[in-house]
C-alpha cells in the first residue's frame, strides 16, 4: 500500500534582499526535502516567498527542517509561518482550470470585477501590476474549477466591461500567450480611424445611401458580399485621383503607429487582412512596414471607378482563410495568431485566431469575443500580451 504524503507549506515574509532564496533553499536541500511547488512575489521590496514541501517520511526530518527554517528567518529578521497539509489537501495543477483576466481602469474596477468572480466562484491565484506608476492595468490569474458555468461568467465579465466602459481581456493561460507571433488587423475603424467607403461616397455625393448599407453590413444584419456591390454601385464616376486624395488624407487610428512600431520591434509579423479596398490597405502596408495586405480591387477604366469590382471579394470566411494561408506560409501556429477587428464580418477571423481582439466593436461582435477594447485604446493591446510597461519603454530606447 502506497504510503500517503505529508506537506507542509512554509511562507516566509519582509523586507527583501539578496540572498533571502539561497538561504532557505540550501536549508532544504541539506535535509534531503524535495521542493513540489514554490511561488514568490515582491511589492516595493517587502517579500512573500513560499515553499511547498514534501515532507513524507520520518518525524525528524519535518522537525529539523522546520527548526533550522525558523531559525534562519529570525536570523534575517524576516516572519516565517506554516501550514501541514495532508496529501488530499494538496489539489493537484492539472485539476486546475486557469485563466488570465487583464483589467483596465484602477482600483474601483478592480474591486467591482472581484466581486463578480467571487459570485462565480472563480478564485484569485495571482494578481500583478502591468502599469508603472499605479494599478491602471491589473492581470489576474484564476482558477475557475468550482465555476458552474463558464460562458456565463465570460458574459457577465463582457457586460460588465460596457457598464464600466473599460477594456477587459479574458484567455486561457494556454502555453502560446505570451509567445504570440502573427498580429492581423482589419483596417477600417480598427488600423485607421474611419470607414473609406464612406469618405469615398461623400466624394461621389452618395454618402447617406453608402452608410445606411455599410451600418446594416457592420452589424450583420446584411450578407457582406452583397451589401459591399451595393456600396460600390454608388462610387460609379468616382475618379481615381479623387481616391487617391483620400488615401493620402487616411488617419491612423490613435495609438496605431506606436502599437505597430513596437510589435515589429519585438520581432512580430503583422498585416492587414480587409474587407476594403487595396489601394488603401496597400498604402498601409508601406507607410507601417507591414508584411502583408489584403483588401478588395475596385474596377477601374479610364481613370475612374465604374462601379463594380474586380477578382474575388474578401468577406468574413475568406478574411478566415487568409489568416490560416497567412500563418501556415510564416509556419505560426494558429494558436500564436491575434487578429483586431470591429464589424460582424471579423467574427470567423477572430474567432480562429488564438486571441481575437473586439476593437471599438458592434455589439454582434462583442458577443463572441474574449477581448474588447474600446475606441482609442489600441495599445492595451500591448498589456493583453502579456507585455508590461518597463518592456514597452526598452524596446523605445
Amino acid at each position: 500500500m502506497r504510503e500517503e504524503k505529508d506537506y507542509v507549506i512554509v511562507t516566509v515574509s519582509g523586507q527583501d534582499r539578496p540572498g533571502i532564496t539561497a538561504a532557505f533553499t540550501n536549508i532544504i536541500v541539506a535535509h534531503n526535502v524535495e521542493i513540489v511547488d514554490i511561488d514568490q512575489a515582491t511589492l516595493h521590496d517587502f517579500l512573500a516567498l513560499s515553499f511547498l514541501l514534501d515532507l513524507t517520511g520520518s518525524s525528524r526530518t519535518k522537525d529539523s527542517v522546520l527548526k533550522d527554517m525558523l531559525f534562519e528567518a529570525n536570523r534575517l529578521e524576516m516572519r516565517l509561518n506554516f501550514q501541514m497539509r495532508s496529501e488530499k489537501e494538496i489539489p493537484h495543477k492539472k485539476d486546475k482550470k486557469l485563466f488570465v483576466l487583464t483589467v483596465f481602469g484602477g482600483t474601483p474596477v478592480l474591486a467591482a470585477v472581484a466581486d463578480l468572480l467571487g459570485e462565480h466562484r472563480a478564485n484569485i491565484e495571482k494578481i500583478s501590476n502591468l502599469s508603472l506608476q499605479s494599478a491602471e492595468c491589473i492581470e489576474l490569474t484564476i482558477d475557475t474549477r468550482n465555476v458552474t458555468s463558464l460562458s456565463g461568467l465570460k458574459e457577465r465579465l463582457m457586460t460588465k466591461s460596457a457598464e464600466l466602459d473599460i477594456d477587459l481581456a479574458f484567455q486561457s493561460i494556454e502555453a502560446y500567450r505570451k509567445s504570440k507571433r502573427l498580429v492581423v488587423f482589419d483596417m477600417d475603424r480598427t488600423l485607421i480611424d474611419t470607414e473609406v467607403i464612406d469618405e469615398m461616397a461623400r466624394a461621389a455625393g452618395a454618402y447617406d445611401e453608402v452608410s445606411r448599407v455599410t451600418e446594416k453590413a457592420m452589424r450583420g444584419d446584411l450578407d457582406f458580399e452583397d451589401s459591399l456591390r451595393q456600396r460600390v454601385a454608388f462610387l460609379k464616376g468616382l475618379k481615381m485621383s479623387d481616391v487617391e486624395t483620400i488615401r493620402d488624407g487616411l488617419a491612423l487610428s490613435e495609438g496605431a503607429r506606436e502599437l505597430v512600431d513596437t510589435l515589429r520591434r519585438l520581432g512580430y509579423r503583422i498585416g492587414v487582412v480587409s474587407g476594403g479596398f487595396d489601394v488603401f490597405a496597400d498604402h498601409l502596408k508601406e507607410t507601417l512596414g507591414l508584411d502583408f495586405a489584403f483588401a478588395n480591387t475596385l474596377e477601374v477604366k479610364n481613370g475612374v471607378l465604374t462601379g463594380r469590382l474586380s477578382g474575388d471579394v474578401i468577406e468574413d470566411a475568406s478574411k478566415a482563410k487568409l489568416v490560416n494561408r497567412m500563418a501556415r506560409e510564416m509556419s505560426i501556429l494558429l494558436d500564436q495568431t491575434v487578429a483586431i477587428g470591429d464589424g460582424a464580418n471579423d467574427r470567423l477571423m477572430l474567432g480562429q485566431a488564438g486571441l481575437g481582439i473586439a476593437y471599438n466593436a458592434h455589439q454582434a461582435l462583442k458577443r463572441s469575443a474574449s477581448v474588447t477594447l474600446g475606441h482609442k485604446r489600441l495599445m492595451n493591446i500591448l498589456y493583453i500580451l502579456g507585455i508590461t510597461e518597463e518592456d514597452m519603454q526598452a524596446t523605445s530606447r
